[in-house]
């Protein structure tokens, strides 16, 4: 991953499903130009339609896996089949996809060894520690508490005493920090890097926004203010 990184997170919203996930990928790769990961986490549905092309690759994440290998696994996700199309990034453990701990684990683990990097969501403080304790190290943790997702009150400006002590746990165990949760604005993103994190993950002030391009664009350029 490029950090400092803009993670947008189409979730199973209309408006980034289907035809519309290209829009949001060339959105991507135009504001790669800005020195920053701007990176896609694409439906469950649509990842192998544009894994096809190796520059979408690039730039797409899956919204989770898991399970690590083919097999009797009906409706769920292998790391070997994302690995096998080519997709090298994923989220895992988001607040709307809730994992036990020894499963992240198991599946950071795997990931780590296959090449392919995790961003692991946490909700809280505890989460991260409980999870460091066991030995998860992912590329990046992603702190969001779930009351803030969604509703245009970003964690760096509501909670900014979590996103420091997550900053300063992470970086007290080698792994780097983005944050998530109501981030809308591109004040907010601003406010989120002086806090010491490596970017921001955000859903529907993008996804939904009127112009999303425009949003995406913004909060692209403040990371790049900020490398």
């Amino acid at each position: 991953m490029r950090l400092p990184s803009l993670i947008v997170n189409l979730k199973n919203y209309k408006q980034g499903s289907g035809d519309r996930v290209k829009l949001f990928l060339d959105y991507a790769l135009d504001l790669w130009d800005l020195g920053v990961g701007v990176y896609v986490a694409v439906p469950p549905l649509d990842l192998a339609r544009y894994a096809g092309d190796a520059e979408y690759r690039d730039i797409m994440f899956s919204q989770v896996f898991d399970v690590v290998g083919y097999g009797s696994y009906t409706g769920h996700i292998p790391l070997e089949r994302l690995k096998d199309m080519g997709i090298k990034y994923s989220l895992l453990n988001h607040s709307e996809y809730k994992m036990d701990h020894g499963k992240i684990r198991e599946l950071v683990d795997a990931a780590n060894e296959a090449g392919v990097e995790t961003v692991v969501c946490v909700d809280s403080v505890e989460e991260l520690n409980k999870l460091l304790s066991l030995g998860v190290r992912p590329k990046v943790y992603a702190i969001e508490p779930p009351e803030l997702i969604g509703t245009g009150r970003s964690v760096s400006k509501y909670r900014p005493e979590t996103v420091v002590e997550a900053v300063k746990i992470g970086s007290e165990h080698g792994v780097p920090v983005l944050c998530g949760a109501g981030v809308s604005s591109r004040d907010d993103v601003d406010a989120a890097m002086r806090l010491g994190v490596v970017g921001v993950l955000v859903a529907s002030a993008i996804v939904k926004a009127e112009d999303p391009y425009v949003v995406m664009k913004a909060m692209a350029e403040v990371l790049a203010k900020h490398k």
